[in-house]
């Protein structure tokens, strides 16, 4: 009897196992008729620091995208560089805390409806890794409260290595349940694959190091753009 209690037990947590759905990435988003607006959100990696011409990433995703059939509006309060459409909200220093403070503002006023999200290197550089991942978690809450339907694309960080490598690497552990808490809202992007070989001074990557970023942002975004002809971005 205790055995086939026990058979009985194990069948019925494989049917509830099966009942059960597991959280899945939300579908993407649906084609419309005017540009998907997209806010590259961060320190001086979104800013283009590192790269002579100050593109950053921020070119090459736009050609890539395009190429993708997807229209495309960069939104922010900055602009540099010589790309096609160079605005966003990259802030050189800049830490977590000074981003979300001014997060809500930029939300409302150019309301975009995916925001990329790369930032915290500045926190670990600065002695500032106690407390960074819940920071995180309170700017990504920000952003999701000042508009539900934004979807976020969260990059791990790139490792810069030495006496704070320890750091970013728990910091870039934790992100993965940052972007469980919201499930479907948040794709995670892995950065911490780009070599230093490909940064300028261990921390802003060279034009090469910028284009890694690039590609790793377009596979994100392949799960959260309405892409009609995908590309396979040349590293």
């Amino acid at each position: 009897m205790r055995l086939l209690n026990r058979l009985v037990a194990v069948s019925l947590a494989a049917v509830v196992s099966l009942a059960v759905p597991h959280a899945a990435e939300a579908a993407p988003m649906k084609a419309q008729n005017t540009p998907i607006r997209i806010m590259p959100l961060g320190d001086s990696l979104t800013f283009g620091k590192g790269d002579r011409t100050e593109n950053g990433y921020r070119t090459d995703l736009h050609t890539w995208l395009t190429a993708a059939g997807v229209d495309t509006d960069f939104v922010g309060s900055q602009a540099n560089g010589s790309g096609a459409d160079t605005a966003h909200e990259g802030h050189p220093g800049w830490r977590i805390s000074w981003i979300t403070r001014h997060t809500g503002y930029w939300m409302r006023k150019y309301k975009p409806q995916v925001v990329l999200l790369d930032i915290g290197t500045n926190d670990l550089l600065r002695h500032q890794a106690p407390g960074a991942p819940q920071r995180l978690d309170k700017l990504i809450d920000k952003i999701i409260a000042t508009d539900p339907d934004t979807r976020i694309v969260l990059a791990k960080l790139l490792i810069v290595k030495g006496k704070h490598e320890r750091e970013f690497r728990s910091f870039n552990a934790k992100l993965a349940k940052a972007a469980a808490r919201h499930p479907g809202k948040v794709t995670l992007v892995d950065m911490s694959v780009i070599p230093a070989s490909d940064t300028v001074d261990g921390v802003h990557p060279s034009q090469a190091g910028y284009r890694k970023m690039a590609a790793q942002w377009y596979q994100g975004l392949r799960k959260v753009l309405p892409m009609t002809t995908p590309v396979t971005p040349d590293r």
